[in-house]
């Protein structure tokens, strides 16, 4: 009896040891989504260094691998903030188009749903979100969410951000030149307790940061500093932001063993365009303006903007780096999309993706992209995107077709399928009716 006891004692702690060292093996992951930053408004995307300068973002391309052809499954922030955190487009839940608006309400991801923290928290990891949200809230008065009307908590600026009053949580609502170094420092405090406290677990941080949205604010040390005005200053700021993870990853010891992904919710906000005007939205962008008047294509080469269903509102940088892993300085031209991040991460963490009638409808993992294998059966074939107001459209390859008179629903999108000749499934062997 004493010697089975011990040799299940040996077979236990072999056991946990070998969680452990599994645990410790798995990279570090940081998910850096800026609000509103379009695909030419970062040097390494085509922004002249002469009107400003991004050299945080630039090095995250130099060190890693950097995508031309990245959308976003929504050309606003709740759709896609959704679509990243589940693995599947928003319409498929309630918000068939449109964004959240303060104040939010219910919690819009589904609570049956596996997101991508629940997935991670499985593998052993640490998580956290710091920074914005807008998918609402399942508590409105919670003292562990920062910033969110908990008691002893200085709520931030008191604006009429789209003639809407003061709710006193989240971005946009705010005036302060603050926030964005405030959250630097949540994310960096967060990022050394980790390290500190857990050594032997790997952590996932995603951080939204509220830069570039409107109001444009970037902080007063940073006022000045571009060639195009305050909208190029706030750029700047964003910048910085990378740069404050970044070396909070190396002052950890930990940032060679951190997968950092930088990318954007959608297309950048020119302030004038079909929907501002159908929606009769206030136009308050001088900030924009300025900056493109100086020069500065922060969509590119791209039609349309934010809010639209052109692709300058979808179409955003996306850069990857994990030494010894990606190649660094190279370019990838493969269609992706930010719900691919949800299989994605799957992927590079435990070699294996889940069903997509199991979790993450909609993702495809470009893993093997990163890291230089061939798998073409993964490569996305199509995808959907929709606009505030409902417009849809399907990317098939390097051709779009857009529907200009139908709201995004699975009926239409069904019609709209057998019209595009795309079979009626999304996402593998998905279909639309399920």
């Amino acid at each position: 009896m004493k010697l089975g006891a011990k040799f299940i004692l040996n077979v236990i702690m072999l056991f946990v040891t070998a969680s452990i060292l599994s645990a410790q093996s798995k990279p570090n992951i940081v998910i850096i989504l800026a609000d509103d930053l379009g695909y030419g408004a970062v040097n390494c995307y085509g922004a002249p260094k002469s009107l400003l300068r991004t050299p945080h973002v630039d090095q995250l391309a130099r060190e890693g691998m950097r995508f031309t052809d990245a959308s976003t499954p929504g050309s606003v922030c709740s759709p896609t903030r959704y679509a990243l955190l589940t693995g599947r487009y928003a319409w498929r839940g309630r918000l068939k188009y449109g964004v959240l608006q303060p104040p939010e309400g219910a919690l819009l991801i589904e609570e049956e749903l596996l997101t991508l923290p629940d997935y991670l928290q499985q593998q052993r990891y640490l998580s956290a979100h710091i920074g914005k949200w807008q998918l609402g809230y399942a508590n409105m008065e919670n003292e562990e969410i920062w910033g969110l009307r908990s008691r002893g908590k200085a709520p931030y600026g008191k604006s009429s951000y789209k003639n809407q009053r003061y709710h006193g949580y989240d971005a946009p609502q705010r005036v302060t030149t603050e926030v964005v170094g405030d959250l630097n420092n949540k994310a960096r405090e967060w990022i050394f307790k980790c390290v500190r406290e857990d050594p032997e677990k790997p952590f996932f941080l995603y951080f939204a940061q509220v830069a570039v949205h409107n109001p444009i604010s970037p902080a007063e040390e940073l006022r000045g500093s571009s060639n195009c005005g305050p909208y190029g200053d706030y750029i700047h700021d964003l910048d910085h932001s990378v740069g404050e993870i970044l070396d909070a990853l190396a002052y950890s010891g930990v940032l060679d063993n951190t997968i950092v992904i930088f990318t954007s919710d959608n297309g950048g906000d020119v302030g004038e365009n079909e929907v501002i005007r159908d929606f009769k939205l206030p136009v308050n962008h001088v900030e924009e303006a300025q900056a493109r008047k100086a020069g500065l294509k922060n969509n590119g080469i791209f039609r349309g903007d934010k809010h639209t269903i052109w692709e300058g509102g979808f179409r955003v940088p996306f850069v990857v780096r994990w030494p010894g892993h990606i190649q660094p300085g190279t370019v990838s031209d493969r269609m992706i999309n930010l719900v691919d991040i949800f299989a994605t991460v799957q992927d590079l963490v435990s070699g294996k993706v889940f069903p997509p009638k199991e979790a993450g409808a909609d993702s495809y993992s470009f893993c093997e992209e990163l890291t230089g294998e061939s798998n073409a059966g993964s490569v996305r074939p199509h995808m959907v995107v929709n606009s505030i107001n409902g417009t849809m459209a399907i990317r098939r390859g390097p051709w779009r077709v857009t529907s200009r008179k139908q709201k995004t629903s699975l009926k239409n999108i069904q019609k709209f399928t057998k019209t595009c000749s795309i079979p009626s499934t999304i996402s593998g062997n998905w279909d639309l009716n399920g």
